[in-house]
């Protein structure tokens, strides 16, 4: 990762087609477009490579939880189980329909814990949403048996999973729906942008509708003349970054290629080594290999070996630290500063207190990260990027066990 040190003139192209032709919007100017809708064409194309009957684009990874959300009627009062350990958008997004995100541990893997939701079940919670972190699936046939147990909604956060596979079907196809993004981080990028998947013809036609404006697309006759079927909001993907996504979708298999070569040499390179161990993943081929885990023994032994990593010039991040991914770091949320577009219309304890969410400690969590230590991994990496992380690494080792 990232997608972008892939870009090259094919992007370019791309770009300039859609420039010259003059239509950036994905629905509007049938008379001078000449056919062409290329959000349509990478919608159909990433449906086709992730195996599900539809994909709809949109503007972002957070827009493509929040209308997936929507577009299951999520709202006030509804409880949705997902991890202490994502990105806040996950939360947001819940939070958005005026639902209450419900905060479960992780496991080993990184991503939610199945033995640590069902517990949290109650009679308001409507979905279980594993998040699939830096790149490797969660346990989905676990979750897929706790849903089907208590009649809920299986729906994937597989935003940081673009490409990742489980027990050799797509991350993103798995639940009712599923959700990527395509911001600048991800190992394709359309810039800012997001694709939702689902074989539910009913689901798909909500979101469509509802990510522009309730409108019914017909592609016959100009859009002012469309009808609504609901109200909605604009979360249009452009035929700017649908252009873009074609070309960065193509490179896919190979910057995933890219890394999990990286990774490989890294490995490699460092050997078994008493004390120190990978993330329990489900299935560790199918991962995307965006990330290196190293787990220690202790807390103490992740500090000594970020310390010793750093005077070898080679910066790593102790897990627990990570203000962007763990929740116990989110004072705006603990604070209850948000600003929500929806309160619940009835008297429920979640009217005046939005957002709660629980536990709100994580034990299991906490010892986990505290002892997990991460390095990025770059789609190109020379060899001596990679021998000075391998040196870095050898270091703080030596420090740490």
């Amino acid at each position: 990762m990232p997608g972008f040190e892939l870009f090259d003139e094919k992007e370019i192209e791309a770009l300039a087609d859609v420039i010259r032709r003059k239509v950036v919007h994905r629905y509007s100017f049938q008379g001078v477009r000449e056919g062409i809708y290329r959000v349509s064409e990478f919608e159909q194309a990433f449906a086709k490579r992730v195996g599900t009957r539809y994909a709809l684009g949109v503007s972002s990874g957070s827009a493509a939880l929040y209308v997936g959300l929507k577009a299951l009627g999520i709202g006030p009062g509804d409880e949705i189980i997902t991890s202490a350990f994502t990105f806040i958008a996950s939360i947001e997004a819940i939070l958005e329909c005026g639902a209450v995100p419900v905060l479960g541990d992780i496991d080993e893997s990184l991503n939610l814990d199945p033995a640590s939701v069902e517990s949290l079940i109650t009679d308001r919670t409507k979905a279980i949403m594993p998040v699939h972190m830096f790149g490797a699936a969660a346990d989905m046939d676990a979750f897929r048996e706790i849903c089907d147990l208590h009649g809920l909604y299986l729906i994937e956060d597989a935003c940081q999973a673009v490409g990742a596979t489980y027990k050799g079907k797509a991350c993103g196809g798995l639940g009712i729906w599923g959700a990527f993004s395509l911001d600048p981080y991800k190992v394709i990028t359309v810039g800012e942008g997001g694709m939702i998947f689902t074989d539910d013809e009913e689901l798909y036609k909500r979101m469509e509708y509802y990510h522009d404006h309730g409108h019914l697309h017909d592609y016959n006759i100009e859009r002012g003349a469309e009808k609504k079927a609901c109200l909605g909001f604009n979360f249009r993907m452009s035929e700017l970054q649908g252009a873009l996504g074609l070309v960065q979708l193509s490179k896919l298999d190979r910057a995933i290629e890219a890394q999990k070569n990286n990774k490989k040499k890294i490995l490699d390179a460092i050997g078994d080594v008493e004390g120190l161990s990978l993330r329990d993943l489900p299935d560790r081929e199918g991962e995307i290999a965006s990330h290196l885990v190293l787990m220690l023994p202790d807390g103490d032994a992740a500090m000594r070996f970020k310390k010793a990593c750093a005077e070898a010039g080679v910066g790593c991040a102790i897990l627990s630290d990570n203000t962007w991914h763990y929740a116990k770091h989110w004072a705006t949320l603990r604070e209850g500063k948000y600003y929500s577009r929806v309160r619940c219309p009835f008297d429920c304890p979640y009217a005046e207190d939005m957002p709660l969410y629980r536990p709100v400690e994580w034990t299991q969590t906490e010892d986990i990260l505290s002892r997990s230590v991460m390095f990025g991994i770059d789609v190109v990496m020379d060899d001596a990027k990679i021998e000075k992380i391998v040196s870095g690494i050898k270091a703080g080792l030596k420090a740490a066990l």
